[in-house]
């Protein structure tokens, strides 16, 4: 059930708008702008909202669900997302981020399309919470082997991920228990 192409960060965000339910490129456009819904976390102009929805067309994960006369247009093209591409949504809302510099955008998108959907957070929270403790454990190892001259950027890359860590331990304790995995001291 592979992409052929892997999704950018935008167009798994209007994919996710899509999986919600049937939209026209407009109303996707206006989710995406930089003060919509989503374009808050991830924003995307308008031609580039419509490029991604060309680009998820031709790979099979958008199709028409209605054509309606417009008031200003020829006509409106209400898309939905394919049964594939709920299930490759649903997939990419569990993985978590692989990358701390990640988490401000795909991270947030995520927890953001989560909360809509009214899903847990604990799962995804407790596998990001592993990886970023991973991270933090290279980068302190990378500190003792003295890096030399990238010293102050591996500080930096490990001041970011601690950031991520404590973020992501704030939201796993606002999660009922139930949901929550339980954080480990550091």
């Amino acid at each position: 059930m592979r992409v052929k192409r892997e999704l950018s960060i935008g167009e798994w965000a209007v994919l996710a708008l899509l999986c919600e339910r049937p939209r026209h490129g407009y109303a996707l456009a206006a989710a995406m702008a930089p003060d919509g819904e989503i374009g808050q976390i991830w924003s995307l102009g308008q031609p580039l909202t419509y490029r991604a929805l060309s680009v998820m067309q031709s790979l099979g994960l958008v199709e028409v669900n209605a054509t309606t006369p417009g008031d200003r247009a020829p006509r409106r093209t209400e898309l939905r997302a394919t049964v594939r591409a709920r299930r490759l949504v649903a997939r990419w809302l569990r993985e978590p981020v692989l990358r701390p510099r990640d988490l401000r955008s795909e991270l947030l998108l995520k927890i953001a399309f989560l909360r809509r959907r009214r899903r847990p957070l604990g799962p995804l929270l407790g596998q990001q919470r592993e990886i970023l403790l991973a991270r933090l454990a290279d980068l302190d190892a990378q500190l003792a082997a003295d890096p030399g001259p990238l010293a102050d950027v591996i500080r930096w890359r490990r001041i970011s991920a601690d950031a991520g860590l404590r973020f992501v331990d704030e939201l796993l304790a606002r999660e009922p228990a139930s949901a929550a995995a339980t954080p480990v001291a550091r």
